[in-house]
């Protein structure tokens, strides 16, 4: 057949029918396009969040391994600042040809940002510091052994032990106080009827009154005078002090707008948290100095404006655990009741009341345990350490040298070597105290710590922001659209959609 008379009809059949063809593959690929473009659109709105909270505290994370972003702009928390980084990096990743030579660079997604906003915010002292609780406890988990913890665990668990002891050591306190008020006036009535009878028969009145040298007049002394000064007659304590009133957990705060989950909670985190905070903040012991004040674990605990003040709030709240310890070994031990005995009779025997003779032994007994308490918590402060439980072998103080418990005392205890340290004394402390006051006090200390940085004078951790949910809208823009709008009439316009996206360190 010759080629050159064939019709060209078919080829005219074949070219419209192709068009149609590609009209309909332009319409498929761009739909899958759109569809991309959506999928793109997302990821470019969560780089975002990941971009906008990758610009971190530096100095926070350095400090306190704490995530956060400062929102704070030229002083003041500015929720518009953050949003226009985060446009900064969603519009950057929307148009990556911006800046190049834009006539060879291709972009199958033709994405321009019409809009972006952050919708929600958490802050560093929601929930009472609760979003400050979750980091610490999720970066001790990642950081503390097994073994640690056990030991960590089993302190924590001797609290209520301590407690029930601390109890019955004030009500035996109370009671023996009572005990020998109530018998003062019959004791002072047998003394001048006892005074009158010598005097008649014309013997020394002292000489059956004063037959043993009474402790319980130096520890009464003693009880009279304050517990730090006692413990601590040769040393220099802090004079630094604070303004409570100005400090995060005194002030109103900044509430975030996002609700974040809570993760770690329960005995073990608590644990964990509190372990934080003996890591990171500095006692009496340690002698290391703060940027507000020196005894930042003492402030944790006792919340007082000065260093002077925490330190005493510590200092009686371990001499009261160190007395509820004692005093429970002093009445099982029988060498200890036997001697108490024998020096109660000598006391009062001669006076011919066994009411009072059996009040002063508990009495002596309560003073003594009080007095080796004393040694205790100076030893402590020495950097030495003291049994939680003590026995035989652990006990400082005799009942000969409880008259002389001053002099003790001076000598001071730091070659002590068993046993627990001041710290973990503390740890024991923590245990025992408000979770919701120790969040919001380290966050005090933590501001006071970032101000003292240069250019970091306006720090306020209620501006630290630790998780974000933004939304950002974008414009579609047509690629493969144009033949089938021509040929198969289809209108088409540029979509608009928005993607949403959130995190949290």
């Amino acid at each position: 057949m010759n080629r050159n008379a064939c019709k060209g009809s078919i080829t005219v059949f074949l070219s419209l029918a192709c068009i149609l063809f590609l009209s309909l593959i332009c319409a498929v690929t761009e739909s899958a396009r759109v569809q991309g473009a959506k999928a793109q659109s997302a990821n470019i709105t969560g780089m975002g969040t990941f971009s906008l909270l990758s610009e971190f505290e530096k100095g926070l994370l350095e400090k306190y391994e704490i995530f956060s972003l400062d929102g704070a702009s030229a002083g003041s928390f500015q929720i518009q600042t953050v949003n226009s980084r985060f446009e900064e990096f969603v519009t950057q990743n929307a148009n990556p040809k911006d800046g190049l030579l834009k006539s060879l660079a291709f972009d199958p997604w033709n994405l321009e940002v019409q809009k972006t906003e952050i919708t929600g915010y958490a802050l560093l002292t929601d929930n009472k510091g609760e979003t400050f609780y979750q980091q610490a406890v999720s970066y001790m988990k990642a950081n503390i052994g097994v073994i640690a913890l056990e030991e960590l665990l089993t302190l924590a668990n001797s609290t209520d032990e301590i407690e029930e002891k601390q109890e019955a050591y004030e009500t035996s306190q109370s009671s023996s106080d009572g005990q020998l008020s109530e018998l003062e006036e019959e004791k002072q009535e047998k003394l001048e009827a006892l005074e009158s009878e010598a005097l008649e028969a014309g013997e020394d009145t002292t000489a059956s009154t004063e037959t043993e040298t009474n402790p319980l007049t130096e520890i009464a002394k003693l009880r009279s005078k304050s517990t730090l000064e006692i413990v601590t007659w040769d040393k220099t304590v802090s004079a630094k002090n604070v303004t409570l009133s100005s400090q995060p957990s005194k002030s109103t705060l900044r509430k975030g707008t996002l609700e974040i989950e809570t993760e770690h909670s329960g005995l073990v985190s608590n644990v964990l948290f509190r372990e934080y905070l003996v890591r990171y903040f500095p006692n009496f012991v340690s002698g290391e100095a703060g940027a507000s004040l020196d005894y930042q674990l003492e402030y944790i605990l006792g919340g007082k404006a000065t260093d002077q003040k925490n330190l005493k709030y510590v200092v009686n709240r371990l001499l009261l655990i160190r007395e509820g310890m004692n005093y429970a070994y002093c009445t099982q031990d029988a060498a200890m009741n036997s001697q108490a005995g024998t020096l109660a009779a000598a006391l009062t025997g001669f006076l011919g009341i066994p009411a009072l003779t059996t009040a002063t032994k508990h009495a002596i007994l309560l003073a003594w345990a009080y007095g080796e308490s004393l040694v205790d918590v100076r030893i402590l402060l020495d950097g030495g350490k003291v049994p939680l439980a003590k026995d035989n072998s652990s006990w400082s103080l005799t009942l000969d040298n409880l008259s002389n418990i001053t002099e003790i005392l001076q000598s001071g205890g730091s070659g002590k070597s068993d046993g627990l340290s001041y710290t973990d004394y503390l740890r024991i402390l923590l245990n025992m105290g408000s979770l919701a006051n120790q969040k919001m006090r380290a966050l005090d200390l933590i501001q006071a710590a970032m101000r003292a940085e240069d250019g970091m004078g306006s720090f306020q951790v209620q501006n630290c922001i630790v998780a974000v949910a933004a939304k950002a809208t974008y414009q579609c823009g047509q690629v493969f659209f144009g033949l089938p709008k021509v040929v198969m009439g289809i209108s088409g316009t540029d979509l608009i959609f928005t993607q949403t996206a959130s995190m949290a360190y």
